[in-house]
């Protein structure tokens, strides 16, 4: 038995609004923090990861989502290890790789949560779509990073940044028409 759109709808728009702020800001340091050095650049980076690591964790947790419940669960703690492990290991290489480990897994994950909305009547989602969108971007964008590590820790937030941008444009839509159709049918979640 699948649940509903409304009731995905209302559960979903929080922690989507919660990791597209996350994105947004992100995406907004990286644009203008003009000359990183290397240790806050990875700082920075870490937070991301482990933010939105957080922010998906909020999403499985939530009952509507217990059909995704376990490949949201691994894509959070994904983010996460990939997001502590930056913290300590912050040269450019360890955190492209590692950031790159993270976002690739991560979208992986998101690209396969949404074949499986589109193949099986049971784990169909709301967010099916903007899976689609964001594990792409997250695997395309993870995979480019281990080559710009020759430019340091500005091309790397840059690329990290770029992400988090698209990222966030894509969830804050998202989110909002979430919200907006929970409110139209009365289903608002607190």
């Amino acid at each position: 038995m699948s649940i509903s759109p409304t009731a995905q709808a209302a559960a979903f728009w929080q922690p989507t609004l919660f990791r597209a702020a996350v994105a947004a800001v992100f995406g907004a340091v990286s644009i203008f923090w003009q000359e990183p050095a290397q240790g806050p650049a990875s700082l920075a980076v870490a937070a991301f990861l482990l933010l939105t690591g957080v922010s998906v964790w909020l999403l499985a947790r939530r009952p509507e989502a217990a059909p995704q419940r376990r490949l949201l669960g691994a894509a959070a703690a994904v983010l996460a290890v990939a997001g502590a492990l930056v913290l300590f290991f912050p040269t450019p290489a360890a955190l492209a790789w590692l950031a790159a480990a993270g976002l690739v897994l991560s979208g992986a994950v998101e690209l396969l949560l949404w074949w499986r909305s589109r193949t099986q009547e049971a784990a169909r989602s709301v967010l099916a779509k903007d899976w689609l969108i964001t594990g792409a971007v997250a695997v395309g964008f993870g995979a480019a990073l281990p080559f710009f590590v020759p430019l340091g820790a500005h091309a790397l937030l840059g690329v990290a940044g770029g992400a988090a941008i698209i990222t966030a444009v894509v969830l804050f839509i998202a989110a909002l028409s979430y919200r907006h159709d929970a409110v139209r049918t009365g289903s608002v979640r607190p």
